[in-house]
């Protein structure tokens, strides 16, 4: 039987070590809405008027956004994982 078909009973525990690349890859991501932000809010808009978020730029906003939730939900899952793993 392959580890695919056994499902969760193979999967290997967490550890911390495991953590490195998730820190990483949802710090990335974050960096890259912080560069979107900046872009689109750095400057203030002409006094009486609004910021303008063209449609693509909204987009990718949002994209950016729900993926860097996604990912630290992810490290904060793992984290728990791994720290479970070492109390065990």
């Amino acid at each position: 039987m392959t580890a695919h078909m056994l499902g969760d009973a193979t999967k290997e525990k967490t550890t911390f070590r495991d953590l490195e690349t998730l820190i990483c890859d949802a710090d990335n991501m974050l960096d890259v809405l912080a560069d979107l932000l900046e872009n689109c809010f750095a400057m203030a808009p002409p006094e009486g008027s609004n910021y303008v978020v063209t449609d693509p730029e909204g987009t990718r906003l949002l994209f950016v956004a729900y993926e860097a939730v996604k990912m630290s939900t992810k490290v904060r899952k793992a984290y728990f994982e791994a720290l479970e793993g070492a109390a065990s």
